[in-house]
């Protein structure tokens, strides 16, 4: 049975055939609706196999144009556009979510209008794009010379160079030795010109890594941008790191519920799940431990109640500590991961102590902690698991029956405070509250990212959850 079939009849596709279709479409609307286009690398074998980045290329007059135009593709394919960053100023980044069960397929269309890379100015669109060439597939690609550079340069800027990478930039050197010697020329002089042209015509790239590092300092002095350009370029520069500050790439996710809700399984999907969309996966307990206190070693607690609460003044200082580390730890941890396009998940948060305060054997006033609950730094999303008092009771004996009715009606009344909160029912299988907690952020963060951009609301439902209207706590 073809492809399309599949999917239309309502089966769930393979990872292969969401990319797939993933290209295509993306392909096809470039083509008609920009004034030029090019697939930089990695297009031998699209649309149907790639791996999961399309980089392409468009105009500056098309490049602010392809947020909307990635959006139509996501809408096309039944996938979600959740997560967007802009790595340069001439460079988009776009991540494209399909969810089946409690897993994602990902892929990551990368937008440039100028090659630029580490900040600095490589190749020009108008340049590459007036050279561009047809595929055999039909689609446009950069001419060879174009394609080793942009290669050669992203190496070494990854100061990343593997033998499959050598081989590549040698046969686009074989096919066009000229060219490659211009684009040598252009980026490196003299000697270290001299043993570029050796190691592409020869194919022996073994004096690379030895070289690497003195090939990459030669480079960055012959960009294609000069001084008073990169001046100009700076404000841009700055305002781009000013909507980092303002609008962080990463995000931020508190799980919490009683004991046997399954936030062990749902955390440890989300970090997996999760890890191909953000730059680095970090989980917390409760705390940033920036500040530590006692023994910082995570134990497993099997009898959250067994020690007797502190006395007052003690009870009173552990809430001040408690402050201080979720503030400091924000500020110097938290804030600048985010920044840098991190996920941070917490297994609880400061909510827990609201319903659950004797686990920290806390003996104070509850005012106190409700205050402190308002001060500290609120995640972008709260996801409280809940079951019947009867399903967690079965699942752990950590504590009586009737303190598990009491937490069940605590937690509830404390996600019901919370803005930006969604309750997803823990009585499901494990496997179908994996799958309920992952739509929940899916849906999150597409939402997230489609505000803004400005574009429409996404047309494409995630799993039923249930959710409530936001309020403050």
């Amino acid at each position: 049975m073809p492809e399309e079939s599949l999917i239309d009849a309502g089966e769930s596709p393979t990872a292969q055939q969401v990319r797939a279709k993933v290209a295509r479409t993306l392909l096809e609307l470039l083509e008609r609706e920009c004034e030029a286009y090019c697939i930089l690398s990695g297009y031998e074998h699209l649309p149907e196999f790639f791996e999961t980045d399309i980089d392409f290329m468009v105009g500056a007059r098309d490049f602010p144009r392809i947020p909307g135009l990635v959006d139509e593709v996501a809408r096309r394919t039944q996938t979600r556009l959740f997560q967007v960053v802009d790595h340069e100023i001439t460079g988009r980044a776009f991540w494209l979510v399909a969810q089946s069960g409690a897993e994602t397929t990902v892929v990551q269309p990368d937008c440039a209008a100028d090659y630029r890379h580490y900040g600095r100015l490589w190749l020009r669109s108008k340049e590459v794009l007036g050279a561009r060439r047809r595929s055999a597939q039909g689609f446009w690609i950069p001419a060879v010379a174009h394609e080793f550079a942009y290669g050669l340069v992203k190496r070494l800027n990854k100061r990343s160079f593997t033998k499959d990478h050598g081989q590549r930039l040698h046969k686009l050197y074989v096919d066009d030795p000229l060219g490659c010697d211009q684009m040598i020329g252009r980026f490196w002089k003299s000697s270290q010109a001299d043993l570029m042209l050796r190691m592409a015509a020869s194919g022996d790239w073994s004096a690379m890594n030895a070289q690497l590092e003195q090939l990459r300092m030669e480079m960055f002095r012959n960009t294609a941008e000069t001084a008073s350009q990169r001046a100009q370029s700076a404000s841009r520069r700055a305002l781009a790191f000013i909507r980092r500050v303002t609008q962080p790439t990463g995000g931020w996710i508190a799980i919490m519920g009683p004991d046997g809700a399954g936030k062990s399984l749902v955390i440890s999907t989300l970090c997996q799940q999760l890890s191909s969309t953000f730059r680095v996966v970090r989980c917390y307990h409760l705390r940033p431990k920036l500040l530590r206190a006692g023994n910082s070693a995570e134990v497993a607690v099997t009898d959250p109640h067994g020690k007797p609460p502190r006395g007052m003044l003690a009870s009173v200082a552990k809430v001040f500590f408690l402050l201080a580390d979720y503030v400091l730890g924000y500020l110097l941890q938290l804030a600048p991961a985010m920044m840098r396009s991190d996920m941070i998940i917490f297994d609880r948060y400061v909510y827990d102590l609201l319903v659950d305060s004797r686990r920290v054997r806390y003996g104070g006033p509850g005012w106190l902690l409700w205050l402190a609950a308002r001060i500290v730094p609120r995640p972008d999303l709260v996801i409280l698991l809940d079951a019947p008092a009867e399903v967690l009771w079965s699942r752990k004996r950590e504590v009586t029956f009737e303190e598990v009715v009491r937490q069940r009606t605590g937690y509830l009344q404390v996600a019901g405070d919370l803005p930006q909160a969604m309750v997803i029912n823990a009585a499901q299988t494990p496997s179908d509250v994996a799958e309920s907690a992952l739509a929940a952020v899916v849906e999150f963060y597409s939402m997230r990212t489609a505000r803004r951009l400005a574009l429409g609301k996404p047309s494409i439902p995630g799993n039923p959850i249930e959710t409530k209207a936001p309020s403050h706590l």
